[in-house]
């Protein structure tokens, strides 16, 4: 998904945790929290390019397919699983489920919309024991539906 898409859906994320919990600060975590995840893009972005801006080929979001290499080392289920585990307690409970709304959201909307991504492509894990390696993460020749 793109990162507008992200922005509308983290805000929609982010207004339904201030209605439940009427935390602003919480709600403006789960909402920055949804969409700057993508910045691990930059990482992957680095490997394949170097670090010479191009818009054109960062816009491209496919830098595996320059590097061979898929890192996103924040797009992962145990960061969900990470977030809900550090924010307990009462005082926490806007964040934590805030958050983990939001970092949830964003990884199923990401597989719902890159088909090329195989169903364990967002476990950091899966992509470690597979030493990032495209070819192995990434199903070949199918591309984005959203």
């Amino acid at each position: 998904m793109r990162t507008m898409g992200h922005i509308i859906t983290s805000a929609g994320v982010s207004l339904a945790g201030y209605y439940r919990y009427r935390s602003r600060n919480a709600a403006l975590a789960s909402f920055f929290v949804g969409w700057l995840i993508d910045l691990d893009h930059i990482f992957d972005y680095v490997s394949a390019h170097g670090w010479k801006p191009n818009w054109a080929k960062f816009n491209e979001a496919s830098h595996e397919k320059y590097s061979g290499k898929l890192y996103l080392p924040l797009h992962s289920y145990e960061l969900v699983a990470l977030f809900f585990l550090l924010f307990r307690g009462p005082q926490k409970q806007p964040y934590r489920i805030g958050i983990t709304a939001s970092i949830l959201t964003h990884l199923l909307l990401d597989q719902r919309c890159n088909p090329s991504r195989k169903p364990l492509t967002y476990f950091l894990a899966h992509r470690i024991k597979n030493r990032f390696n495209a070819s192995e993460i990434l199903h070949p020749h199918v591309h984005s539906n959203c």
